[in-house]
């Protein structure tokens, strides 16, 4: 069943754990979702980048995923990650999301708080959770430019959901989209400060590539959603360089894509059971 992001994290909130998050790109990477959650039975947020709206289309993922999970009784959200406008989100929301993102962390903060308050307005009476971002999450998403990761201020984020009403909220800790260049230093205190002050769920960005034991520390201070897409993406395509080098004949998409999906569903696995602390 579909439901939205804020009821999977405010229940994981209760419990002390998180909810992962998995970006995903095309039908396989669905597929490897689909096939964990039927074998695990744990609830996940499955997300997409307007990038990944443009390359296949708004409709298909919502459809993919409907028909994917079918027979199986687990919920999980559909989520607009990195959402870049009110137009966007309604026409995610009218295509099946359950939950949309406005990230306006790059805009002044009371530009920030207007379009983000203009999501809200219009999602949370449908029963559509929305999650904003406040402070800067380094590395790149949906552009071209490294940018430098800045922590989310305690009083700002507290005046951020009093005036926006946005369901959970993405901070700047020191993470960063991508591939990490080297060890990046997470900030879990000020995780701890925020998840004090306000009543909001908390969400990490740019967790691909922090070891375990960081993930931890950053549930057990108050994080309640993890983003994994740059670990998913690369392990589909080591899956399908395998293949090939297994088979460099091999020519049918359907015997090595087998290879991406089985190690996704590797990357999957380990990363639910971190945030499940299974």
């Amino acid at each position: 069943m579909v439901v939205s992001s804020a009821r999977l994290m405010k229940r994981a909130e209760k419990e002390n754990y998180a909810i992962p998050a998995f970006n995903i790109d095309n039908l396989e990477s669905a597929m490897a979702v689909s096939e964990i959650m039927h074998e695990m039975r744990t609830p996940v947020i499955v997300q997409m980048i307007p990038r990944t709206l443009n390359y296949g289309g708004i409709a298909i993922y919502p459809a993919m995923m409907r028909e994917l999970m079918a027979d199986c009784p687990v919920d999980y959200a559909l989520h607009l990650d990195h959402g870049s406008s009110l137009s966007l989100a309604k026409k995610c929301i009218a295509g099946g999301f359950s939950s949309v993102m406005f990230d306006g962390s790059l805009m002044p903060f009371e530009d920030n708080v207007k379009f983000t308050k203009e999501v809200t307005d219009f999602a949370l009476p449908m029963d559509v959770s929305v999650e904003g971002e406040l402070g800067t999450i380094g590395g790149k998403e949906e552009g071209d430019t490294d940018l430098e990761a800045s922590y989310t201020k305690v009083s700002e984020a507290e005046e951020f959901v009093r005036r926006t009403n946005v369901s959970t909220l993405a901070i700047g800790v020191g993470t960063a989209h991508g591939v990490y260049k080297g060890t990046p230093h997470i900030n879990v205190e000020r995780i701890k400060e925020i998840h004090a002050a306000i009543d909001t769920p908390l969400v990490l960005h740019g967790a691909s590539g922090l070891s375990d034991e960081v993930l931890k520390d950053c549930i057990a201070a108050g994080i309640t959603k993890i983003n994994f897409a740059t670990e998913l993406r690369q392990a589909y395509t080591n899956g399908i360089k395998a293949e090939f080098a297994k088979d460099p004949e091999v020519f049918d998409p359907k015997i090595y894509m087998r290879g991406a999906i089985d190690n996704i569903k590797e990357v999957l696995r380990h990363k639910i059971n971190i945030c499940y602390n299974i």
